[in-house]
C-alpha cells in the first residue's frame, strides 16, 4: 500500500458519523501530520498525533535563513519559498524514522513525503540543498546524494553559475578573469603596462572570491562551507594555484616593462646623442663656412687695396727733338777760339 493510499485510509478511519454528527477521532501514530507552516528550507511544523511538532527533515541541509547568530545563506530564502510551495498548510504528510528520533534542539528528525514526493529528496534534486549525514542517521542520505547530483548536472539551485551568490558563479568570475590574461610578451611599454594592470585586477578578483568563499565558516554557513569542502575543494585549490600563476604573470609583464623602459631610455640617449653630433658638426660646418666666407672677403678687400696703392704708371712717350742744325762747314777753323771737341786720336778737332 502506497503511503498516500496510507493516509487516506487513516483519514477515512478517523472521521466517524454518529447521529448527523462529525466527530474526528485522533490518530496516535506518529507516521502521519499535518502541515502547519514552514519554518524554513528543511525545517516544517507539524500537527503529529494531535500535537504540534517540529520536524528536521533528514539527511538534507538547506541554506540558513532563521538562525540570528548565522547569515542568510545564498539560496536560504529560495529553499524556504520551495518548501512553501511544496507543503501548503493543512496538507497530509507521511512520515518515516531513522534509528535517533530527536536531534539535540529537540526537533522530530524524519523523512517527509507528500503524495508520491519523497520531500528531503525533491529539496536536493531542486539544487536548494545538499545531502549530509548525522550518524547514526544514514537512511535518506545515498537517495538524497542522488538528487543532489542531478541538481550538479542539471546547474540547478545552488549549482547554478549564473546565479550571482553560488560557488560556481564566483568561481566562474574569477576564473573568467584569471582566464583573459595574455601570457604573451609586450611590444610596447603601454602595452606591458596594459597587461601588468590586467594580471593585478584579475589577482584581485581572484582574491576576492577566495576570501568570500574562506568567510563561510560551518558555524555559520554550514551548506557553503560543506559544499567548498566536499564538492568545490579541487576548484578551490585550483583556484588558489591560478591566482598565484598570474601573480608570477603579473611579475613577468612588470619586468619586461623595466625592461623596455630601459631600451626606450637608451634608444632616446642614443637619439639625443646624434642630434647633438648632427648639431654640432652643423654648426661647425657653418662656422668653418663663415670663416671661409670671411677670409675670402678679407682676400678680396685686400687685393682692392693692393689695387689701389700699387696702380701700374701711366705710359711715357719721349718727346720729339728738333734736329740740330749743322753749323756750316768752314773751311778751316784757324780763327777758332772757343772751346774743342777732339776726335779719337787727338788728331783733330771741332768747335764744342
Amino acid at each position: 500500500m502506497s503511503k498516500r493510499a496510507g493516509w487516506i485510509s487513516a483519514g477515512v478511519i478517523a472521521s466517524l458519523v454518529v447521529g448527523g454528527a462529525v466527530y474526528a477521532t485522533t490518530s496516535n501514530s506518529d507516521s502521519h501530520g499535518t502541515v502547519i507552516r514552514v519554518v524554513d528550507g528543511d525545517t516544517v511544523d507539524l500537527e503529529i498525533a494531535g500535537e504540534q511538532t517540529r520536524v528536521r527533515l533528514l539527511n538534507i541541509d538547506t541554506p540558513e535563513t532563521v538562525d540570528p547568530d548565522k547569515a542568510v545563506e545564498c539560496m536560504g530564502p529560495e529553499a524556504t519559498d520551495y518548501l512553501e510551495r511544496l507543503l501548503k498548510p493543512g496538507e497530509k504528510v507521511d512520515l518515516e524514522y531513522d534509528i535517533e528520533r530527536e536531534d539535540r534542539y529537540g526537533r522530530t528528525l524524519a523523512g517527509v513525503f507528500k503524495d508520491d514526493v519523497f520531500v528531503n529528496s525533491a529539496i536536493a534534486a531542486a539544487g536548494l540543498g545538499v545531502a549530509v549525514k548525522y550518524e547514526p542517521n544514514v537512511k535518506f542520505y545515498d537517495e538524497v546524494l542522488a538528487a543532489e547530483q542531478k541538481a550538479v548536472d542539471a546547474g540547478e539551485g545552488l549549482f547554478d553559475p549564473s546565479v550571482e551568490c553560488t560557488i560556481p558563479a564566483q568561481l566562474d568570475e574569477a576564473d573568467t578573469a584569471l582566464s583573459e590574461v595574455s601570457s604573451l610578451p609586450a611590444d610596447s611599454i603601454e602595452e606591458a603596462e596594459s597587461l601588468m594592470g590586467e594580471a593585478a585586477a584579475a589577482v584581485g578578483v581572484g582574491l576576492a572570491v577566495k576570501s568570500a568563499l574562506n568567510k563561510a565558516k560551518s558555524a555559520t554557513h554550514p551548506v557553503t562551507h560543506a559544499l567548498m569542502s566536499g564538492r568545490y575543494a579541487s576548484d578551490i585549490s585550483r583556484l588558489s594555484t591560478r591566482i598565484d600563476d598570474i601573480k608570477q604573470l603579473e611579475a613577468f609583464h612588470k619586468e619586461q616593462r623595466a625592461e623596455l623602459v630601459e631600451k626606450e631610455k637608451q634608444r632616446k640617449e642614443a637619439e639625443r646623442k646624434k642630434k647633438e653630433a648632427e648639431a654640432k658638426a652643423k654648426k661647425e660646418a657653418e662656422a668653418a663656412a663663415q670663416r671661409a666666407a670671411e677670409q675670402q672677403a678679407a682676400a678680396k678687400a685686400a687685393q682692392k687695396a693692393q689695387q689701389k696703392r700699387y696702380s701700374a704708371p701711366k705710359s711715357y712717350s719721349k718727346p720729339r727733338t728738333q734736329p740740330k742744325k749743322s753749323a756750316p762747314k768752314k773751311s778751316s777753323y784757324s780763327n777758332y777760339t772757343g772751346p774743342r771737341c777732339y776726335a779719337p786720336g787727338g788728331k783733330t778737332w771741332k768747335p764744342c
